[in-house]
């Protein structure tokens, strides 16, 4: 009888583990239906992003974090969706708040495996605010623990050409692209330094090529009639506006083109080219860092 000793215990086993099942059910089956929950929610929030209806996405990841106010990709979702919706100010904090946790991870000599993405999006909104210094000490931060990093190379740029230092932007634009040369991104990026430089026959050649090329686009033909415009060649600026633009459009962007040719101020040149965007019919469309 000793030998089926292990078997009893094992049926008394089961037979308590069965007692408590009806309970345990109910509560897997509420974790599943939180969970399935959850994720519709993260769906709708998604679908709500890309048709830019951000405040219906912001709202839906502020009641999320209502229930799990540690849940970090929500956290980092809400800090993006801001991002997207203009509202660095409040993109801040809620980045602030995720690189300090990402800080306060023990076991810091794997910075290889760090999460970069809030630092990121601290030097992103930096970005969109034009604090140029403080967006290039977050950039660099991400340089530091992935020297790789197409967007915080090219976000680093960007702070750089704010900043007025076009060479160093377009030596970074150069090491990014050697990374990524076919970013198209990148390529205008590059080419929008010699603009903003005063380097119009340099800025009109390479946007030529990248314009007219397979590649091309709206933004790229728009700024291409932008370096036109700025070299005064107001007729090739209208005639590569009109392929994209209405004539009240092309007309007022011309006007524009005039208005910055008068300017002598640098600063004031690069705040209008790469501030935060206005209602102006102005077709300038530096590309952002990716979100």
């Amino acid at each position: 009888m000793i030998r089926f000793a292990p078997f009893f215990i094992c049926l008394g086993f089961f037979a308590l583990a069965g007692c408590s099942l009806p309970s345990m059910d109910a509560e897997i089956s509420s974790l599943m239906q939180d969970k399935a929950a959850h994720e519709r929610a993260l769906k709708i929030a998604e679908i709500s992003v890309k048709s830019g209806n951000y405040l219906a996405a912001i709202d839906i990841y502020q009641k999320l974090l209502e229930k799990n106010a540690e849940d970090k990709e929500v956290l980092y979702e809400l800090g993006a969706t801001y991002l997207k919706a203009g509202a660095a100010l409040q993109a801040i904090p809620v980045f602030e708040r995720l690189e300090e946790d990402v800080a306060d991870v023990e076991d810091k000599d794997k910075d290889e495996d760090r999460d970069i993405r809030p630092l990121l999006g601290l030097a992103r909104a930096n970005l969109f605010l034009y604090r140029p210094d403080a967006a290039a000490l977050y950039f660099d931060k991400c340089l530091t623990l992935d020297p790789e990093a197409i967007d915080a190379l090219s976000g680093l740029a960007i702070a750089k050409d704010m900043a007025g230092e076009h060479l160093a932007a377009r030596l970074l634009y150069v090491q990014a692209l050697e990374l990524a040369p076919e970013n198209t991104g990148l390529r205008n990026n590059f080419a929008l330094s010699y603009l903003m430089e005063g380097q119009y026959d340099a800025a009109i050649d390479y946007l030529s090529r990248l314009a007219l090329g397979p590649d091309s686009s709206p933004v790229l033909r728009q700024n291409l009639a932008l370096a036109y415009g700025l070299s005064g060649d107001e007729a090739a600026a209208e005639r590569i506006a009109r392929l994209d633009l209405d004539t009240a459009t092309v007309e007022n962007n011309l006007r524009f083109y005039a208005l910055l040719r008068r300017m002598s101020d640098k600063d004031s040149l690069r705040r209008l080219l790469l501030g935060p965007r206005s209602d102006k019919p102005v077709a300038v469309q530096i590309p952002s860092v990716p979100t």
